[in-house]
């Protein structure tokens, strides 16, 4: 019994020791005891910068910091840090650039009145900070290539590269702002076969082309979406269709391209579409039309999905007919004019044209010139009175077919008068 009587009483000494403790705590917190401590290292908050913006201008670098010395009951000063203090400048008041040297105002954190606490100042209560000019503009956007494309493929050019937004906005300390002269989106790989697509960042440019680190600017977007072409490439023959006609069959004529083929590229789409056609047509000749050693040249056209990368823009043809044909020229009376509009006659003022015909010399010498006729479809001619220029079909009367013997030639012309019937 007396051992617990003994424990009791050593539990009630602890007790009171811990509650005088904690009643000196509150009574030195609650009574007019103050004590001080210095805040350091408290960032200046500016107000009015909307105001110094629009006069174009800004606070240049990092905001300055400044240290304070409080007093105050201990319940306040264990409120009072470098978090819940501020120190404002106001600086809506300041037209131009300079460095300037302000008093700066504490603003204590909401629950606590400036009656509960004593600033003491370390220096003079002022702060010093620089006011540079403001500057905003947008800045074009460039791609470079920096990888490499697999085998058979080729990267697009520079002006290739596509960007969303196509511009991005930079804003900051005008002399900084004004060493930008574009911004760079750099585009990585190994053997690439496949566009490029997706989110980059971009570096700024100055305007000796050297790279800007490290600039303190502002900016409207952190990275630009990027779609840059690799492309497919091929080699595709190229061709001219030939028509037999004007005496001379296909096995008569050799036709000989300045160029053969012509490297593309596109699309693998594209490219394998024009691969699967197996040649690029040229155009067609019609061998009526043409002499032995006659040079025709044709422009390469290509789709709009396909690019012309051999660099030439134009091909010759180059014909030569076989040496056993021969040609002559007759002398044609036998001219006539067909389909006249209603109400109007017509009649040929040309009373001879001269036709060249063309094949082998048995075929030519069964030639007369009352085996050609010379005719003008009037059906389309202008209805009114007068003469007129036409062109007329000639028609060969023969045994043999076209590319045996034929008229050569397409554009024989004659003159007829119109007169009303």
């Amino acid at each position: 019994m007396g051992k617990k009587i003994l424990d009791s009483k050593a539990l009630y000494v602890v007790l009171s020791i811990a509650i005088a403790v904690v009643m000196w705590f509150y009574v030195t917190s609650m009574d007019g005891n103050q004590a001080s401590k210095p805040i350091r290292n408290i960032t200046i908050t500016f107000s009015g910068e909307e105001q110094l913006e629009s006069n174009g201008l800004m606070i240049a670098g990092d905001a300055p910091s400044a240290n304070i010395t409080v007093k105050a009951k201990p319940a306040v000063l264990a409120q009072l840090t470098d978090k819940t203090v501020e120190l404002v400048v106001d600086v809506a008041t300041i037209e131009r650039a300079g460095d300037y040297t302000l008093a700066y105002t504490v603003k204590l954190p909401s629950n606590i009145s400036a009656s509960q606490v004593q600033i003491i100042n370390e220096g003079t209560g002022n702060v010093s900070f620089t006011v540079a000019e403001y500057r905003q503009r947008e800045i074009e956007l460039r791609g470079k290539f920096e990888g490499t494309t697999a085998e058979g493929y080729l990267a697009g050019d520079q002006e290739d590269f596509v960007f969303s937004p196509n511009k991005i906005t930079i804003s900051g300390q005008a002399e900084l702002v004004n060493q930008v002269s574009y911004a760079e989106v750099v585009v990585t790989g190994e053997n690439l076969s496949e566009n490029v697509r997706g989110d980059f960042p971009y570096r700024f440019i100055g305007a000796s082309g050297d790279v800007i680190d490290n600039l303190d600017v502002e900016c409207s977007v952190a990275t630009v979406h990027t779609t840059f072409p690799i492309l497919a490439t091929a080699d595709i023959p190229l061709k001219v269709e030939l028509v037999a006609g004007g005496g001379v069959s296909l096995d008569q004529v050799t036709c000989t391209l300045s160029q053969e083929s012509l490297t593309v590229a596109g699309s693998k789409t594209a490219v394998e579409a024009i691969q699967s056609e197996g040649s690029i047509v040229l155009g067609t000749i019609d061998l009526g039309t043409v002499h032995d050693g006659d040079v025709i040249t044709f422009d390469i056209a290509l789709t709009d999905e396909l690019t012309n990368i051999s660099g030439v823009t134009q091909v010759t043809a180059t014909l030569d007919l076989d040496d056993s044909l021969k040609s002559k020229t007759v002398e044609v009376t036998n001219i006539d004019c067909i389909s006249p509009p209603d109400g109007w006659a017509a009649k040929a003022l040309t009373q001879m044209v001269e036709v060249e015909v063309r094949g082998s010399q048995e075929l030519l010498d069964a030639v007369t010139p009352d085996k050609i006729r010379v005719v003008a479809d009037l059906k389309d001619i202008n209805q009114a009175a007068g003469q007129y220029t036409v062109t007329a079909n000639v028609y060969l009367d023969s045994v043999g077919t076209r590319d045996q013997i034929d008229v050569v030639g397409r554009d024989y012309k004659i003159v007829v008068s119109l007169y009303r019937a």
